[in-house]
């Protein structure tokens, strides 16, 4: 199994993505905590992985907080004594339309779910990591190509690419690596979300047209990639943004 004895924390875990991550690393042996909003989402699929008799721990928190963040780490800890794992793969889309119309409120609410939280959660797993000189964090980013309309969003993805860079560069000598992740266009309520809004607001159809083709991958494919990076396999890559999309990544999780 390639996640053995490994404690992992998901955050964003009570649907979608996260959700399909807890899954397969579940199924390669490592113990979880899952962290969301939503108590009943995140209880729902740590049922799932008892049921499968696996280890799994449920926190509802809203990790945009930082004394929040902290009781999840230390929930962690006291429930399995380690951390190995960290995914920051919390998020939301934040409000869609031009940029004049955003508001101030909606502009820092998205920037602290979508990036801030990752900061919150890799600041206060370090000093475990950083202790046993050895640790993987997976930031789940987006795609570096503007989208019309989601500005906040995307802004806030795109620093997590770069803190995902600043953060591997201050990490190298602990051999913790920091990695970054696009999972594609996937099939997820987000998704659902941003077609609803309609192609006015997103300024393109390519959403819907990608529906109705049926080319929206489900997350449980870009899981595959973050097992992968959270793998011994990938102990040399650091500091990398991989996204689901690149025939060479796709090629890579298939033959790890």
């Amino acid at each position: 199994m390639k996640l053995q004895g490994k404690t992992a924390i998901i955050t964003g875990a009570g649907r979608g993505l996260g959700r399909c991550t807890a899954l397969a690393f579940a199924r390669e042996g490592a113990k979880l905590v899952l962290a969301a909003r939503s108590a009943e989402e995140i209880e729902h699929v740590a049922e799932e992985l008892r049921a499968l008799r696996k280890e799994a721990v449920a926190v509802a928190v809203d990790v945009s907080r930082e004394a929040e963040v902290n009781r999840l780490v230390q929930r962690a800890l006291d429930a399995y004594g380690t951390i190995d794992i960290l995914v920051n793969n919390a998020g939301s889309r934040g409000p869609i339309g031009p940029i004049q119309e955003i508001s101030l409120a909606d502009w820092e609410e998205t920037l602290r779910v979508n990036l801030t939280s990752a900061f919150l959660c890799a600041k206060a797993v370090l000093p475990t990591l950083m202790g046993k000189k050895q640790g993987k964090i997976i930031n789940v980013a987006t795609t570096l190509n503007p989208r019309p309309n989601l500005t906040p969003y995307m802004v806030a993805k795109a620093g997590m690419v770069q803190f995902t860079k600043q953060l591997s560069r201050e990490l190298k000598d602990f051999h913790i690596q920091v990695n970054a992740v696009h999972p594609g266009v996937m099939d997820t309520r987000m998704q659902e979300e941003i077609r609803s809004a309609g192609p006015k607001a997103i300024g393109t159809d390519m959403f819907d047209r990608l529906k109705e083709e049926g080319m929206l991958h489900t997350p449980a494919e870009p899981a595959r990639l973050i097992l992968y990076l959270a793998s011994a396999a990938a102990d040399g890559i650091n500091g990398e943004y991989l996204s689901f999309d690149d025939k060479e990544v796709k090629f890579l999780i298939a033959h790890a």
